[in-house]
C-alpha cells in the first residue's frame, strides 16, 4: 500500500472510530431509563456468544468460512438499549479482534475499525427498532415486523457501507460494482439475522433459554465442519489425482499447479469477484485430471499425432468434466474444464463453442494453459522463454485465444503489448501434438 493509500485508509478508521464514539454517547446521554436486571443479563450472555462467533467461524466450504457474530449481535439489538448494544457490539469485537493479535499499529487498526463499525450497527440497529416498536418484541405483528426489518437494513447498511469505505481508501478506487456483483453471501447474512431474531424472541420470553441455544447451534457447528472436512478430502483426491497425469510426464510436473497460479493472477487483474476467482482456479487446478484416460503411449508420444490418436486425446475435456462434475465443490468449474480447448474463433473443441459462448473460465484456463505450454521445457524441445511466448499469445489474441483474457495477462505480468505482426496462428497446432 502507497503512504498516501495508508494515510487515507488511516483517515477512514479515524473517522469511523469518531462516528461510533458519537453515537454511543447521544445514547447514552439519550436513554431514558436504566436497563432492567433481565438486560443486563441477556448482555452478560451476549457478550461472550458474539467474541465466540467471531473466533469460531462456520467453514461452509473449501477455504471459505463464514462469520457469524451477525446473530447474536442482531438479538442484542433487538433485546438491548442502543447504548448496551453498543457496549456488547464494541466490547466483544474488541476483544475477539484482540485475542492473539500482535500489537503491530496494523493490527490496533484493524481492532479500532471492527470494534467501531460493529458498535454503530448495532446503535443504529436498536435506535431504529426502539423508534418503531418502543423496545419490545411483545407488540402487534403490524408493528414487530417493520420494526425488525429495519433494525436489519440499519445493521446490514451501517456495517457494508463503513467496509465500503475503508476498501475503497485501501484500494484507491470505487469499488460499488464489485460489492454489487459480489454478493453471494446475502442468504447467509439473512439466515443469520433471521437466527438472531429467534434467539432474542426466545429470550424476551425466558431469559434462561438463551444459553441452551448453544447446544444446538455447537451441534450444527460440527456437522458442518465435519461435511466440508470430508468436500475437502474429496477435492484434494481429485488434486492429487491430477497431480499424478502431470507426475506421468517429468517434462509436464506441476503443469497444473502453475497454470492454476497463472489464473490467479488474471481473475485478479480482470477483477471478478472471489468467489469467481476460486471457481476458476480449482478447475484450473485439475483441468487436465481427464488425461487418465489417456494412454501413455499417445499422451507421452513425441511425434506428430495421427488422426486416432488425436481423437483419443481431444476427450480428455469430456472426461475431467465428467469425473469432477460428481463433485458439488467443483460446481460451475466442470464447464470450465470441459471447455478449455475451445477457441475464441469456433476452432476448438469438443463444442467448437466460440467468443463468448465460452464459459469465462475456460477462457481464463486457456491462456494460462497456453503460457505454461509454451514456457514449459518437454521432450521434444527446450522451454521457449517469455519473449516467444509474449509474441505468440499476442498473435493469436483473437483467433485462438479471447482478446481481454490475454490483455489481463499481460497487465498482471507487467508485460507492454508487443506491435501487432498481421500474422493469426494457432500456437498450440503449430507447437507438436502433446501441448494440444
Amino acid at each position: 500500500m502507497t503512504p498516501r493509500r495508508d494515510r487515507s485508509v488511516q483517515a477512514v478508521v479515524l473517522a469511523v472510530f469518531a462516528t461510533a464514539a458519537a453515537a454511543e454517547t447521544a445514547a447514552i446521554l439519550g436513554a431514558g431509563r436504566s436497563p432492567s436486571a433481565a438486560q443486563f443479563g441477556a448482555a452478560a450472555i451476549l457478550l461472550p456468544l458474539v467474541v465466540a462467533c467471531r473466533l469460531l467461524p462456520l467453514h461452509i466450504a473449501y477455504k471459505r468460512k463464514m462469520l457469524t457474530d451477525s446473530a447474536p449481535l442482531f438479538a442484542s439489538a433487538l433485546l438491548l438499549p442502543p447504548w448496551l448494544a453498543g457496549v456488547v457490539a464494541g466490547g466483544g469485537m474488541a476483544l475477539a479482534e484482540g485475542s492473539g493479535r500482535g500489537p503491530g499499529y496494523r493490527d490496533i487498526r484493524q481492532l479500532v475499525f471492527n470494534s467501531s463499525q460493529r458498535l454503530l450497527g448495532a446503535v443504529v440497529a436498536a435506535a431504529l427498532f426502539e423508534s418503531f416498536s418502543g423496545a419490545s418484541l411483545l407488540v402487534p405483528d403490524a408493528l414487530l415486523l417493520p420494526a425488525v426489518l429495519a433494525a436489519a437494513a440499519g445493521m446490514f447498511l451501517a456495517g457494508d457501507l463503513l467496509l465500503l469505505a475503508v476498501i475503497t481508501a485501501q484500494l484507491g478506487r470505487g469499488v460499488l460494482r464489485d460489492w454489487l456483483r459480489d454478493r453471494g453471501d446475502v442468504p447467509y447474512d439473512l439466515a443469520l439475522y433471521v437466527s438472531g431474531f429467534a434467539c432474542a424472541l426466545v429470550a424476551s420470553f425466558h431469559l434462561w433459554l438463551l444459553p441452551l441455544l448453544v447446544f444446538p447451534v455447537a451441534v450444527f457447528h460440527r456437522a458442518l465442519h465435519d461435511r466440508v472436512t470430508l468436500r475437502v478430502q474429496t477435492r484434494e483426491a481429485v488434486e492429487a489425482l491430477a497431480d499424478v497425469v502431470d507426475m506421468r510426464d517429468a517434462y509436464t510436473f506441476e503443469h497444473s499447479k502453475r497454470v492454476a497460479a497463472y489464473s490467479r493472477e488474471i481473475c485478479r487483474t480482470l477483477g471478478l469477484s472471489q468467489e469467481l476467482a476460486d471457481e476458476i482456479v480449482a478447475a484450473a487446478r485439475v483441468h487436465d485430471v481427464g488425461k487418465v484416460g489417456v494412454r501413455d503411449a499417445v499422451l507421452l508420444k513425441p511425434g506428430r499425432l495421427t488422426d486416432e490418436e488425436r481423437a483419443e486425446i481431444r476427450q480428455h475435456p469430456d472426461i475431467g468434466a465428467r469425473l469432477t462434475g460428481r463433485f458439488p465443490d467443483f460446481g460451475r468449474g466442470t464447464a470450465y474444464i470441459r471447455h478449455h480447448h475451445e477457441r475464441w474463433a469456433g476452432t476448438g473443441y469438443p463444442l467448437r463453442l466460440s467468443g463468448e459462448h465460452i464459459p469465462l473460465g475456460a477462457r481464463v484456463i486457456a491462456a494460462a494453459d497456453t503460457y505454461d505450454a509454451i514456457t514449459s521445457s518437454r521432450v521434444y524441445r527446450p522451454a521457449l522463454g517469455d519473449d516467444f511466448a509474449r509474441a505468440e499469445m499476442h498473435r493469436v489474441a483473437g483467433t485462438q485465444l479471447d482478446p481481454a483474457v490475454v490483455a489481463a495477462f499481460f497487465r498482471a505480468r507487467a508485460w507492454p503489448l508487443p506491435e501487432p505482426t498481421g500474422a493469426h496462428g494457432l500456437v498450440l497446432e503449430a507447437l507438436p501434438p502433446a501441448v494440444a
